[in-house]
């Protein structure tokens, strides 16, 4: 693909065309997951991640502002989400980590189902804002443990629009949740 029809989708996108958004994931979902998959080496993270990238970039459409290549700027979004993630995850390792150093095994259980007992109920509070699709797929995946493909089954539709939903789903919550869990 041209780097002038890539800009020019982004600015399409930017000015809230959301065919040029549809045209931009067709065109680049699969190289942009190629690449994640590549670094991440799990299939679903790699899916997960790249979803979040398209959702991101549609829900901050308006401040879209690309200052390199159209091409490195969804790879450089791609890569700083990456980074994210495998700091997150170090964080949340060393935390663990330190907890279990200072619990005894029987203090561990009972906090653990504490902490899971009320994070859970503040999630479920918070998820009611939701519309009633999108509240329905996010509680079945997060509380439930659902897999995309049950919830699917469930509804009768499709995966890619589970994923949709709970991408959605999770970019409305997502402040509130980093709040909540960290």
């Amino acid at each position: 693909m041209a780097t002038d029809n890539l800009l020019e989708l982004l600015e399409r996108i930017r000015n809230n065309d959301y065919q040029a958004f549809e045209q931009l994931f067709e065109e680049h979902w699969r190289e942009l997951y190629r690449y994640a998959h590549k670094v991440l080496r799990h299939a679903s993270d790699a899916e997960d991640i790249t979803q979040e990238l398209f959702c991101d970039l549609w829900a901050n459409r308006a401040q879209l502002q690309v200052r390199t290549t159209a091409q490195g700027y969804l790879l450089g979004a791609l890569r700083k989400k990456i980074l994210t993630r495998f700091r997150d995850a170090d964080i949340r390792a060393r935390h663990l980590k330190a907890f279990g150093a200072t619990l005894e095994h029987g203090a561990e259980l009972t906090f653990n189902r504490l902490v899971g007992h009320d994070t859970r109920a503040a999630i479920q509070r918070q998820a009611q804002a939701l519309p009633p699709k999108e509240k329905e797929v996010f509680l079945l995946s997060m509380l439930d443990d659902f897999s995309v493909k049950e919830i699917a089954e469930k509804f009768a539709t499709s995966e890619q629009t589970v994923r949709n939903q709970m991408n959605s789903a999770l970019h409305k919550l997502s402040p509130y949740l980093t709040r909540l869990l960290s």
